[in-house]
């Protein structure tokens, strides 16, 4: 599957993504807003990338590898289906994600990756609602979620850091 915007190509997760998403979860400013904030180990995103298959053939979509020229890594948007529980929200959603290598930071990368998943995954069917979970002290993904139109549902906080929840609805006809 593959998702073309006027700079970017987004490619389906394949085996041929695991060097570029483990050299980017490699990055202290790439993955300060992730998880522990720390990089990843080789084992955790070697499961990650595994996880992410697995996915993509019970779901029919998934992750998708962000390229900006031919055959380069340059970033994640990722959807991954969540159940009422883990969603935060008291019913289904589909998690939205994304993370753009350094050297496409302020160039509008993300908005662009995004926005071309978000319609890709309402168009196709494969979400009724889309969630963003990210830190609001994180101003650019905080631009991002304004962007694509979603809506703050929840504050939390988890291992002392603040999060937030927000919606997207599918839009109707």
């Amino acid at each position: 599957m593959l998702i073309t915007t006027e700079r970017l190509t987004l490619h389906a997760w394949s085996e041929a993504c695991f060097d570029g998403l483990f050299a980017l979860a490699q990055l202290p400013e790439t993955v300060r807003y992730v998880g522990t904030g720390e990089p990843w180990s080789h084992e955790y995103t070697l499961a990650k990338h595994r996880a992410t298959l697995t996915h993509w053939t019970e779901h029919g979509f998934g992750w998708f590898a962000v390229s900006a020229a031919p055959g380069s890594f340059d970033g994640v948007v990722s959807l991954v289906r969540r159940n009422a529980t883990e969603s935060g929200l008291g019913r289904p959603a589909v998690e939205m994600g994304w993370w753009i290598a350094p050297s496409g930071w302020g160039r509008g990368y993300a908005t662009e990756a995004t926005t071309a998943v978000r319609d890709r995954a309402f168009d196709a069917g494969w979400a009724e609602r889309l969630l963003a979970v990210y830190e609001p002290v994180n101003k650019p993904s905080a631009r991002v979620v304004e962007k694509l139109g979603f809506t703050v549902h929840s504050k939390f906080v988890l291992d002392g850091r603040v999060e937030q929840r927000a919606v997207l609805e599918r839009p109707r006809p």
